[in-house]
């Protein structure tokens, strides 16, 4: 399923005012919204999908914002907006996305079509299970659609959802975060990573189709420090897709990978609390 450009951009200058009118309104009733700006540099060691064999690095100036305010936040989570909050349950906005990778430099995919960017949007559930200074604990389940794009389409990739636990440690100016949980991806999704149809069959690489349901279980570890102008972070991701539904693609060179990134920046404007 293929969404044009153009027909992208109408959605967007029909709706996309209407959301920075409703961001900015709800910023400007939130009195105690702290918004801080700096810029820094980051690097990303990471394989070309998941099962693959083939590592990439990537490094790249970066822009360092942290807004955080009843209504919307953005951090090193990405952005989220409070959409529901009850009690210790609330549901909010879920951003995510992967890299582009060539094929012709991984050879089990060699002659097929390139990965393209994508990008995932949705919602999540966050429940807080337990708050005790300096801990934190929550179980969260993110439901996102998959969309890729090569510039000139946009392509739906289908959905994935990812339940997990997350504690969150302040220990003065550190904050340690650790995630675990499982992942579950739908036939779409599945078919456009792992899947081989007959026209790309070689010697080496068989017909293969897949379906959805389970695909595999992720941990990641961070850590981020705060020292007056200066602000570094650092995570290791764990994929292991034992038992996945499509580890018999001859897509999957391995069953396991680690995604590595570090980043350092300067804060050069604070305003709020």
């Amino acid at each position: 399923m293929k969404i044009g450009i153009s027909t992208c951009s109408v959605l967007v200058k029909r709706f996309f005012p209407l959301l920075c009118l409703f961001y900015t309104s709800s910023a400007l009733k939130a009195e105690d919204s702290s918004l801080v700006l700096g810029v820094g540099v980051g690097t990303l060691y990471y394989p070309s999908y998941i099962g693959s064999k083939t590592y990439n690095t990537l490094s790249l100036p970066l822009p360092y914002i942290r807004y955080k305010s009843d209504y919307l936040r953005i951090d090193e989570d990405g952005l989220s907006s409070n959409f529901l909050g009850i009690n210790d349950l609330k549901i909010d906005l879920s951003l995510s996305g992967s890299l582009p990778a060539d094929s012709q430099n991984t050879s089990v995919r060699n002659g097929m079509p390139n990965l393209d960017l994508t990008g995932e949007v949705g919602f999540q559930l966050i429940y807080k299970i337990y708050e005790n200074t300096p801990y934190k604990l929550f179980f969260e389940t993110p439901l996102r659609a998959v969309l890729s794009t090569d510039f000139s389409n946009i392509a739906y990739r289908g959905i994935i959802t990812n339940p997990q636990l997350k504690l969150s440690i302040n220990y003065q100016k550190y904050e340690w975060t650790f995630r675990s949980g499982l992942l579950f991806t739908d036939k779409v999704y599945n078919t456009y990573y792992y899947g081989v149809e007959k026209q790309y069959v070689t010697l080496q690489r068989s017909q293969y189709r897949t379906t959805g349901g389970f695909g595999g279980f992720r941990s990641r570890v961070g850590v981020s420090y705060k020292n007056n102008s200066w602000w570094a972070g650092a995570f290791i991701s764990y994929y292991n897709i034992n038992h996945a539904v499509f580890q018999d693609s001859p897509l999957v060179e391995t069953k396991e990978n680690v995604y590595l990134g570090g980043a350092i920046a300067y804060i050069f404007y604070t305003n709020g609390k």
